[in-house]
C-alpha cells in the first residue's frame, strides 16, 4: 500500500517578494539625518575656517590706541608681505569694520565715520619686538628701542581720514605718512632763488642705496577722492 509522504513542518516558506524589509524605526531614521547634517556642517566649517594660503601666517601682537604689531615668521618673503599689505588695505573695501575679522579692536570707537578711520599695522619678523612693551618703547621715542624696532618692520600699513597706503620695509613715518601723495612722487622744488633743480631721474643718495631695508611704497590712496596711486617697479 502506498502511503503519502508525511510533510517537513520546519521548513520555512519563502516570503512573498517585497515583504522581508522592515522600515527603518522613526528613531534611526531621525539619528542618522542628524549625523549627515553635522558632516555635512563640519566640511562646510572647514572649508570656510582654512587657513588662507595666499598670505603669510600671522598674528596680532599687540595694540596701542591706533598703533597695531603684527607679526610674522623670520623666513617670510617679501612678496608674502606685499600679499599681507594688500589684504589690509582690502580689510574695508567690503565692511567698514573690516579689520575687527582681524582681531584687531576698534582704534577710533567713538568717531561718527566708522570704528577705523585712523590704523597703523606694524609688520613685524620678530615676535618679542611685536610685544606691547617693544611698541611702547617704540612710541615713546627711545632712541635703543626705536632702532631694533625700525629694523626688525617688514612693511607698513597706514590708514588715516586723508590717507591710504602700504610701504615694504620700514618707512619714516614723518616723510611717507604726513606729506599728501603727490609730493612722494617727485622732489621738493626749490625754496631760494639759486637752489637747483633736482631732476625726477635723480639717482639717491649713496647711503640710501646701500640699504637694505629701503621702503618701497606699494600703494596709496587719497581718500575723499577719486585719485588713486598704484607704484610698483
Amino acid at each position: 500500500m502506498a502511503t503519502s509522504p508525511v510533510p517537513y513542518r520546519n521548513r520555512i516558506e519563502p516570503e512573498p517578494h517585497g515583504q522581508g524589509k522592515k522600515p527603518l524605526d522613526p528613531l534611526v531614521k531621525t539619528a542618522l539625518s542628524l549625523s549627515l547634517g553635522l558632516i555635512l556642517i563640519t566640511i562646510i566649517g572647514m572649508i570656510l575656517t582654512a587657513p588662507d594660503r595666499s598670505i603669510p601666517p600671522y598674528s596680532v601682537m599687540a595694540q596701542m590706541g591706533e598703533k597695531v604689531t603684527v607679526s610674522v615668521p623670520p623666513n617670510t618673503t617679501d612678496a608674502q608681505i606685499e600679499a599681507l599689505l594688500f589684504r589690509f588695505r582690502a580689510a574695508l573695501e567690503s565692511d567698514r569694520d573690516g579689520f575687527g575679522r582681524l582681531k584687531i579692536k576698534p582704534t577710533t570707537p567713538n568717531d561718527p565715520g566708522g570704528h577705523y578711520q585712523r590704523v597703523t599695522i606694524y609688520v613685524l619678523d620678530n615676535p618679542g619686538l611685536a610685544e606691547e612693551s617693544a611698541l611702547r618703547d617704540y612710541l615713546a621715542g627711545d632712541p635703543a628701542a626705536r632702532g631694533a624696532f625700525k629694523r626688525s618692520v617688514r612693511g607698513i600699513y597706514r590708514l588715516t581720514p586723508g590717507i591710504e597706503i602700504g610701504v615694504l620695509g620700514y618707512a619714516d613715518e614723518d616723510v611717507y605718512f604726513t606729506r599728501p601723495p603727490q609730493a612722494l612722487l617727485h622732489p621738493p622744488t626749490p625754496s631760494l632763488p639759486n637752489q637747483a633743480l633736482i631732476p625726477k631721474d635723480a639717482p639717491l643718495p649713496e647711503i640710501a642705496l646701500g640699504e637694505a631695508n629701503r621702503p618701497r611704497i606699494l600703494f596709496q590712496m587719497q581718500r575723499g577722492s577719486n585719485s588713486h596711486w598704484l607704484l610698483q617697479p
